[in-house]
């Protein structure tokens, strides 16, 4: 379900941008909108604020982190199902048939759990390890929001610069209407250019990195739930289950063994 309305929303997102792209040509000529010393303005002062205000990796972090939120869902199913079956192997073999999992796991998060599983063994050594792990990973993430929140917040500042430096050149060349009509327009311009990125860019990317981060947390939550419960010889039923009731409703998933007990009911449903 969530699928479909993932891609329902973008020939929406078209419509709307349609729509608001012909009320502005619509009213204003394309060129009256392009004006460099307003540009300069703002993205300068952008550039500078974020560059003063965050590191070099952060820029990077933030610009990646923005790439894997569009082409990149968070797969919590994969997690479940991997968890489950550590759960399962560590019942049936122990804890060190898990050397080889912890060698070809990719993902950092899951292979250092499994690494605190077998090294503590003890649930309330690997629990506090892990918090403290989630919290400094969500720490990192959240510097990529708090760079966008500050962009949202200087965008329309420089914008509103703009336009008193546009007022200032208008007035100091009142006698020379060519230079009126340029400043007026540096001043005009530079302001809907501060209130378009912070509107149209700052802001939604703030909320869209917002609700990729908490969906990034719940997974390292989700996970180390399941380690947590493998640490203390829970049932494998029980560990897939408390991970499954994590997700929201519609997201959870089957049992595998229900899964494979309906396949045969399908298969042989005349014969039973």
């Amino acid at each position: 379900m969530k699928h479909y309305l993932r891609n329902g929303k973008i020939p929406i997102v078209i419509l709307l941008l349609a729509m608001i792209v012909h009320s502005i040509v619509d009213s204003i000529s394309v060129t009256a909108l392009f004006n460099w010393h307003a540009m300069e303005i703002i993205i300068a002062g952008i550039l500078l604020s974020v560059i003063v205000g965050f590191s070099f990796q952060t820029f990077i972090d933030t610009a990646m982190l923005i790439r894997k939120s569009f082409r990149e869902p968070v797969n919590y199913e994969n997690d479940i199902r991997k968890v489950h079956q550590v759960a399962i192997k560590v019942k049936k073999d122990g804890l060190l048939s898990l050397n080889k999992d912890i060698a070809d796991e990719e993902d950092s998060f899951l292979r250092d759990a499994l690494v605190l599983l077998n090294d503590y063994k003890k649930e309330e050594s690997i629990r506090d390890v892990m918090e403290k792990d989630i919290e400094s990973r969500q720490t990192n993430l959240f510097r990529s929001y708090n760079l966008l929140k500050v962009v949202s917040y200087v965008a329309p500042s420089f914008g509103l610069i703009g336009t008193l430096i546009g007022m200032i050149g208008l007035l100091s060349h009142l006698d020379q209407t060519q230079a009126i009509m340029n400043h007026m327009a540096t001043a005009l311009v530079s302001t809907l250019y501060g209130s378009l990125i912070a509107s149209f860019v700052a802001v939604p990317l703030m909320v869209r990195i917002k609700e990729y981060n908490e969906k990034i947390i719940l997974r390292y939550q989700i996970i180390m739930e399941g380690i947590l419960l493998i640490a203390c010889n829970d049932s494998t039923r029980n560990v897939f289950d408390k991970m499954n009731v994590m997700l929201d409703e519609e997201d959870r998933l089957d049992y595998p063994g229900r899964q494979n007990k309906e396949r045969n009911m399908l298969q042989y449903g005349s014969e039973v």
